[in-house]
């Protein structure tokens, strides 16, 4: 199931009211078609040893997570109660990946006594020497190969001033590090999300595959045969399903060209790719108000506190919208959420079928960054979740 279409929806919606599990407010609806659609798509297009580790703070509803491990999959935890919400669904500790900027000793220790075989990313090198020796886990470097990302610069994380990871011109002090020890079997990139174009992640790859090379050319020399043998890359990329280019068969056939005649192990971390398209929300127009002749306010019961970026940041952000039972375009509606807080608008202005209170609709491709971000301003009921 590629896309969720409104008859879809619908009848998803009949079944769950009929079934006596849907509230009068608000429904985040999860279909595990959908979710099953996208998981083998990873497994289709990459080389059959890859990790792929779906990213929790995309989608952290714990049925979500445990289907992903259920299939085989691995998750990816960008702070230590990701890591703990991982461990939960049951997985192997081997097919963990630890990412956060922000690793406290504490956290280092836990993964050290709970985490043998993880993989755990270090972002700086003032990182590395809080890992002990004997450390249990799988190391990695994360690496910042400065592209040019065409992204929102909230999401943009391969500038010279990013956060995130050593910037690859400081290639000297890198080659130093993992040559002056082999505690290091992994390199680590992530350039950014919500990148249409995957030319700038092939370009990071080439650029961290040939410092594995260089690092591994080293060790080599020195008599040294535990070597870089995995590369994360990360996910962010959107791929266009509905056309032939830019899309993920391109993808992984010049990945595995850059590959040919090596045993470099993949990782990936897809987290929107995989969710986006997955959810579907509904809700119930609680108020139609007419402040002006052009445009009316519908209330519904959702809004900034289940789509933080789209409310509170410049992204651009689409949900597709609908109502049950009705089609056409008749009326500007601005739709408004129950937050006490002006900004508190999913559409300032969208045509839809005439609306009365008691109408539900329906907002489409939600399964990415929403229910993982719940905000507890004006402190109200977190939406009920259905995963079917």
């Amino acid at each position: 199931m590629k896309t969720i279409a409104k008859s879809v929806a619908e009848e998803v919606i009949a079944k769950n009211k009929a079934a006596g599990k849907t509230s009068s407010k608000a429904n985040y609806f999860y279909l595990k078609e959908a979710l099953d659609f996208r998981l083998n798509l990873l497994l289709d297009h990459f080389p059959s040893n890859t990790l792929h580790a779906i990213a929790i703070k995309t989608n952290n509803h714990p049925e979500v997570l445990k289907h992903i491990v259920s299939r085989g999959f691995g998750l990816e935890a960008a702070s230590i109660e990701e890591v703990k919400l991982a461990q939960a669904t049951g997985i192997s500790a081997n097919k963990i990946v630890f990412d956060s900027p922000v690793k406290t000793q504490e956290e280092i220790n836990y993964c050290h006594q709970h985490l043998p075989g993880a993989l755990i990313n270090v972002n700086c090198l003032e990182e590395i020497e809080r890992y002990p020796s004997n450390f249990s886990g799988k190391l990695g470097l994360r690496i910042n190969p400065l592209v040019t990302v065409n992204t929102d610069k909230n999401l943009n994380v391969s500038q010279l001033n990013s956060k995130f990871g050593v910037p690859i011109t400081q290639e000297e002090s890198i080659l130093q590090t993992l040559t002056k020890s082999d505690k290091f079997t992994a390199l680590h990139f992530h350039i950014g999300s919500g990148i249409a174009d995957y030319q700038p992640n092939l370009k990071a790859f080439k650029t961290v595959l040939n410092l594995a090379k260089k690092v591994n050319k080293i060790r080599e020399q020195k008599g040294n045969q535990k070597l870089i043998d995995t590369i994360d890359i990360g996910g962010g990329i959107d791929f266009d399903l509905d056309h032939q280019t830019e899309n993920i068969d391109d993808f992984t056939k010049s990945l595995n060209k850059e590959l040919q005649n090596s045993e470099y192990k993949i990782v990936t971390e897809f987290g929107k790719f995989i969710h986006e398209t997955n959810a579907f929300v509904s809700s119930s127009v609680e108020y139609i108000t007419k402040n002006t002749s052009e445009s009316h306010n519908a209330f519904i019961h959702v809004g900034a506190d289940l789509f933080l970026r789209k409310t509170y940041s410049s992204m651009q952000i689409h949900y597709p919208i609908a109502v049950i039972g009705k089609e056409g375009t008749q009326q500007k509606y601005r739709i408004v959420g129950p937050l006490c807080f002006a900004g508190d608008v999913l559409y300032e202005s969208v045509e839809l079928p005439i609306l009365n209170q008691g109408d539900e609709i329906i907002l489409f491709n939600t399964g990415a960054n929403t229910y993982s971000m719940w905000s507890n301003h004006c402190s109200r009921e977190e939406i009920n979740f259905i995963f079917v």
